[in-house]
């Protein structure tokens, strides 16, 4: 009798745990924050199609600029949640490609690494998040911030 109810004990504990992790892994990641520490925007635009090597454009803009205040802009009330179990090693296309890359930084240290793909894949800090926003998806958020970039 005393072996059953150990071993019910010992269930429960597991799927406790299990329940924390999957909370704990899929965090709330804070973009505007993150933004507001910085004094400047890095901004890599690339372009790949098919079997050609990619084209990349790199812009830096300072917190004064416009440009720099269109990002924050677009990105201010974007709420980024961590997928569970992902990191950038596991994502590649086989099709044509298009992102943006932000770097904001505030002198010499990175504060946040944001790539947005024109799939609607994002990635915040090398993690894959969703991004959720009242501009729209990441799809719609790749548009927008393709749109201040050029």
């Amino acid at each position: 009798m005393e072996n059953k109810s150990l071993r019910f004990y010992a269930i429960m504990a597991l799927w406790v745990v299990l329940f924390l992790l999957l909370f704990v892994s899929n965090r709330r990641v804070d973009l505007k924050t993150d933004i507001n520490k910085s004094t400047s925007v890095s901004v890599s635009v690339e372009d790949t199609v098919s079997l050609s090597p990619s084209v990349v454009t790199t812009h830096a803009y300072s917190a004064g600029d416009d440009t720099y205040q269109a990002f924050f802009k677009i990105l201010q009330n974007a709420s980024c949640y961590q997928k569970f179990n992902q990191n950038a090693r596991s994502y590649s296309h086989d099709y044509e490609a298009h992102s943006i890359t932000l770097r904001f930084a505030d002198g010499s240290s990175q504060n946040l690494l944001f790539t947005v793909y024109s799939d609607g894949v994002c990635q915040v800090n090398g993690k894959f998040v969703f991004l959720r926003s009242p501009a729209g998806n990441a799809e719609a958020i790749y548009q927008l911030l393709r749109d201040a970039v050029v």
